[in-house]
């Protein structure tokens, strides 16, 4: 028997212990099987379940998938999840199977970055800290602090799908947008004449001139410790700071020596080296510093985005 003489199966193992929307519902799986004629979904509410379901399965559908799985999946020939990150699975390079990850976060994660650029630039986060520790009318302290969108330029490290949909999203607040990647690129029709894509050969000499840092960047080699304390010293002291990429990429220590100090006005994390973030980790006391745990892409549709690419995609394939 081969792949054209059954009927195509797909194994969803998307469960979440405490976020919603990264759980596959029937509902869901039974659109997938509405829309892909002649494909049987398994939907896996455990591991157990999953590693039952993988030895007649054709595709499996994870946030997770241990290389030694594949003896147990013959027919194996995709593995897909809606994850951005390239650190999920760990397969041989032989593996006869071919991978794909979801490619639909940025809208969402721009707009998580366009609200704390917000909430930090125009006094949202300030005002907030500053009530919560008793100043019932700190109109005087915010009116030194507050700054305005328009005008700022905005430097984005990491100009791949994320990053651009930030620049996308920030451009009609009327900031310039210098994106740093490490391949080139044409230039997004979005662009106005002031923008730029530049290599990271010249992050140094932007960042006297950067009011706002974000980091979209993934856990690969060459990231980690990116940001760390000479090139925070370069920032200027009004600058923001945002991660949404992966958490090795700034020195954590450091982060939180320049806001204590105020060589920076405030950073905004959404990612962490250690996740959760630990209770003992020098950002937990910083100032002016919003966290978040990874929930930068988090939407009530996010599996329906995730669906619109995947079956795209099987079409393709089959």
């Amino acid at each position: 028997m081969n792949l054209l003489e059954k009927n195509r199966r797909i194994a969803v193992w998307l469960t979440h212990r405490s976020v919603p929307c990264w759980r596959l519902t029937p509902e869901q799986a039974a659109r997938l099987e509405r829309e892909l004629p002649g494909v049987t979904v398994a939907l896996c509410a455990d591991e157990a379940a999953f590693l039952a379901a993988l030895p007649t399965a054709d595709v499996a559908v994870v946030w997770r998938f241990d290389a030694a799985w594949l003896a147990r999946a013959p027919w194996l020939r995709w593995l897909a999840t809606p994850a951005a990150g390239r650190d999920y699975f760990q397969l041989p390079a032989s593996a006869p199977v071919a991978v794909s990850y979801g490619h639909f976060h940025g809208e969402l994660m721009a707009e998580t970055v366009l609200g704390m650029m917000l909430a930090g630039t125009r006094g949202l986060l300030e005002a907030q800290r500053r009530q919560r520790h008793g100043e019932a009318w700190p109109r005087a302290a915010l009116g030194e602090r507050i700054r305005s969108l328009r005008g700022s330029h905005l430097v984005i490290l990491g100009f791949g799908a994320i990053g651009q949909w930030v620049g996308r999203l920030a451009k009609p607040f009327g900031v310039r947008v210098t994106g740093v990647r490490r391949s080139a690129m044409p230039r997004p029709e979005w662009f106005a004449a002031e923008d730029q894509v530049v290599t990271p050969a010249q992050m140094d000499a932007l960042l006297p001139g950067t009011e706002h840092l974000v980091l979209t960047l993934p856990g690969d080699t060459g990231t980690d410790q990116l940001l760390d304390d000479r090139r925070l010293r370069r920032l200027p002291s009004h600058a923001w700071v945002y991660n949404v990429g992966r958490g090795n990429a700034i020195d954590e220590a450091a982060l939180a020596a320049a806001l204590r100090e105020g060589r920076l006005a405030g950073a905004a994390l959404d990612v962490f080296q250690e996740e959760p973030l630990p209770p003992e980790s020098p950002l937990r006391q910083a100032p002016n510093l919003l966290l978040m745990p990874h929930v930068a892409a988090v939407a009530p549709h996010y599996l329906d985005r995730f669906l619109d690419e995947f079956i795209a995609d099987y079409r393709r394939r089959f």
